[in-house]
């Protein structure tokens, strides 16, 4: 029993730690990006490009975490695991590309920012960005949370590389995004346990659990949809000011989920727990969501309140050995204070977010996601207007409370029902 419990307690420090160096060399390849292209015109061409095709990636990532794992924990039977998680990569391949090519057209269109080469070269990245969000859903459902990480860590050790040895121009600068998501899902599909195929359960109990799935993917796409839309309305808001913002509003956006990573691996085994409970292999009375929430957002929210005190010496740090002049720098540490000022409260939100996924609410999370879409544009709309950029960052975390006290509530109202309907 006390190997069992210390395994319990060591096993989200492991997970934290493989996750920290793995998005680590995420955080090193945008930190090559800053020192060697700055906040410029060229930076903001490719980021505002690659806006709409990050919302892509996401939904696929929401759709892979809320669904995958519960419909796994429902089942002992792996060739329906394996059903399940070949549906999901074939309906994705089917349609991320074309799917892709119409919203990058739509979205170049607008701010007239159209080159076809860089086009061509970003068209991909949601693809192999999504083959590799479905098969972190897998890995983390078979508890191989250590695995799950190898995928960003090789995508980002190779995108660095990349960088630094690649001349300085646009293309070059595109391509390394493509070769970090290519080299994610290539890294994590060396793993062929759940990539081989398999047929359903015949029998009641595997159509249900088929139907349960493919029904709450649908749900959890339009949902994750709606919320990944707040990013590319920052990026739009953000291509209304001056030169630079667009790049720096990205790579405020990859700062800022420092605060969030550092509780990645003890969100993700809480939510395994949530999962069994959710499927009856474990009692729901042991799990406290509204004290584990509050918990993350006290700790979050210390975090953040830390990291603002010493953020323009980080922006100095991180920023201040390449292209990016001091007053640039000092931009950036504004608004990442104006990001950090939510993080709390979005840590303490993912907690109801898997909590509800677990119990297969996932029309309550789409609901909370129209909230938010419409908070954000209202927010982006009076702040950036009254202080600018960092109003985009502030609309943010204004988004994030909102989120939480709803999130709250809706896991309160509806936590004694029936956990999962399938």
């Amino acid at each position: 029993m006390q190997s069992v419990s210390l395994k319990n307690k060591i096993e989200p420090l492991i997970v934290t730690i493989a996750n920290i160096v793995a998005r680590g060399s995420h955080l090193l390849f945008f930190l090559v990006i800053g020192n060697k292209y700055g906040a410029s015109d060229t930076t903001d061409v490719v980021l505002y490009l690659l806006a709409p095709l990050t919302v892509l990636t996401a939904v696929a990532s929401g759709a892979a975490e809320s669904v995958i794992m519960p419909a796994f924990h429902k089942t002992d039977n792996i060739d329906t695991a394996r059903y399940l998680f070949v549906y999901a990569v074939k309906k994705i391949t089917i349609f991320i590309l074309p799917l892709s090519l119409l919203i990058i057209l739509i979205f170049s269109a607008i701010n007239k920012h159209f080159d076809f080469w860089m086009i061509a070269i970003l068209l991909p990245t949601p693809l192999f960005g999504s083959l590799a969000a479905f098969k972190i859903g897998v890995l983390n459902a078979s508890n191989k949370f250590r695995l799950a990480v190898l995928g960003p860590l090789f995508g980002g050790i190779a995108a660095v590389s990349f960088l630094v040895l690649a001349p300085v121009n646009m293309y070059c600068f595109g391509l390394s995004f493509l070769l970090f998501e290519l080299c994610k899902a290539g890294g994590l599909y060396f793993f062929k346990d759940l990539t081989q195929g398999g047929r359903p359960l015949q029998n009641d109990a595997g159509d249900k659990i088929i139907r349960w799935g493919v029904k709450n993917t649908k749900l959890q796409v339009i949902s994750s949809l709606i919320l990944a839309l707040v990013y590319p309305v920052d990026i739009w808001f953000a291509g209304t000011l001056e030169t630079g913002s667009i790049t720096f509003v990205e790579y405020a956006n990859r700062l800022w989920n420092i605060v969030p990573l550092l509780f990645v691996g003890h969100i993700a085994i809480t939510y395994a727990s949530l999962s069994k409970a959710a499927s009856g292999k474990v009692s729901k009375n042991a799990l406290n969501i509204h004290r584990i929430a509050v918990r993350y957002l006290i700790l979050g929210l210390g975090l953040s309140l830390t990291v603002i005190l010493i953020s323009h010496s980080i922006s100095r740090l991180l920023f201040g050995f390449g292209e990016m002049s001091i007053h640039q720098q000092n931009i950036l540490a504004d608004l990442l204070n104006s990001y950090l000022l939510g993080a709390g409260m979005y840590v303490g939100g993912l907690v109801y977010v898997r909590a509800m996924s677990a119990m297969g609410r996932v029309d309550l999370l789409l609901a909370v996601a129209c909230l938010g879409l419409l908070c954000n544009i209202i927010c982006d709309a009076v702040f950036v207007r009254l202080i600018g950029v960092n109003g985009i960052g502030l609309a943010t975390s204004a988004v994030y409370t909102c989120n939480f006290f709803a999130l709250a509530y809706l896991y309160e109202k509806n936590r004694k029902r029936k956990y999962v309907a399938i």
